[in-house]
């Protein structure tokens, strides 16, 4: 207990340091971004202090154990709506969203199998709870958040063994195919089109279509994007070259499996893909969407010219969140049927 308190007022100085120093830098030459409001930009350097400051802590695994401590309460106007039940899916612990009231009428909507982000290193099913939340909600449904196992303790493939475990036991549980919609965020994103290409790969039923925010497709990092937007993100500096060691290890970056812009995505179903234009790993995004629909594969993507990596999770009321909202809403209607 005494190490984490420890811990946590290190992250908590660090942040504060931070944000003292781009308040001054904003006071005196404006925003790093035109369009940026002090919320925005405020919360891209304290996330950015705090995952440097975490990535340097002599305990490798200090940042997962204060992770594992979190559990933040829904949204505060969904608290009442929805409601959160932990349990879990082919041996793999998950976090189930259901709206309250629903109960077998679930399977007239859409299941949304949700996977967190985190670089395969860190990120729980508790760090993600808010967003995904917002987005259960905004979609219709439910959702299954599992907790997969992470890196260096799990290396690749395990991620994807478990998500491909996870759907298919919700097939196996009598979940129609047709209904479920894959989704994750960052490594997240990865990981949900690694398993539709590992699914596809070995003839399981696919789902209805997938959507990814800011998915993490290249873990070589030979996008450019990484050192043009490294002024306007928060992934800090020397992250892009750690996932490469601790989740990969010797193997190869260019497995389709582990970096799913090279994969083919003949057959896949629709992709809706989101991204940041400011962020680090935008070209990503913007070489998985060319290489899919090159493939035949449906592809819709949407770039927010000022955003960074994962921003509807950091900024749940920005306009463009709302407007990723609606637009995620809109597209799981055109994919999976309405309740009768």
């Amino acid at each position: 207990m005494l190490r984490t308190l420890v811990l946590v007022a290190q992250l908590l100085a660090a942040t504060v340091v931070a944000i003292l120093v781009r308040v001054a830098r904003r006071a005196f030459s404006g925003p790093a971004v035109p369009g940026w409001n002090w919320d925005v930009e405020l919360k891209a350097v304290a996330l950015r202090s705090f995952i440097m400051s975490a990535a340097v802590h002599p305990d490798p695994f200090a940042r997962a154990k204060l992770e594992g401590r979190l559990d933040p309460p829904l949204p505060r106007r969904l608290r009442g709506a929805m409601r959160i039940e932990h349990t879990t899916v082919a041996g793999v612990p998950v976090e189930r969203h259901i709206r309250n009231g629903s109960g077998t009428e679930l399977t007239d909507a859409a299941t949304i199998l949700y996977f967190h982000g985190g670089g395969y290193l860190a990120g729980s099913p508790a760090t993600h709870r808010r967003f995904v939340a917002n987005l259960t909600w905004a979609v219709g449904g439910t959702a299954i958040v599992p907790d997969y196992r992470l890196a260096p303790t799990h290396p690749f493939p395990a991620a994807v063994d478990d998500g491909v475990a996870v759907y298919r036991a919700l097939l196996a549980s009598g979940t129609d195919p047709n209904r479920i919609i894959v989704a994750g965020d960052s490594a997240g994103g990865g990981l949900t089109l690694a398993t539709m290409l590992r699914l596809r790969d070995e003839g399981d039923p696919l789902p209805s279509g997938a959507i990814v925010f800011s998915p993490y497709t290249d873990l070589e990092h030979t996008g450019n994007s990484i050192y043009r937007n490294i002024a306007t993100d928060y992934l800090p500096i020397l992250h892009p070259i750690r996932p490469l060691h601790e989740y990969l290890g010797d193997h190869d970056p260019r497995d389709p499996y582990a970096s799913p812009m090279y994969g083919d995505y003949a057959r896949i179903p629709p992709l809706l893909i989101f991204a940041g234009g400011r962020e680090m790993i935008l070209d990503d995004s913007i070489r998985l969407a060319a290489k899919a629909e090159a493939d035949g594969c449906a592809v819709t993507l949407h770039v927010a010219d000022d955003m960074y990596h994962v921003w509807p999770a950091l900024l749940p009321n920005h306009a463009e969140t709302l407007k990723l909202l609606a637009m995620c809403r809109e597209w799981v209607s055109s994919r999976v049927p309405s309740a009768p």
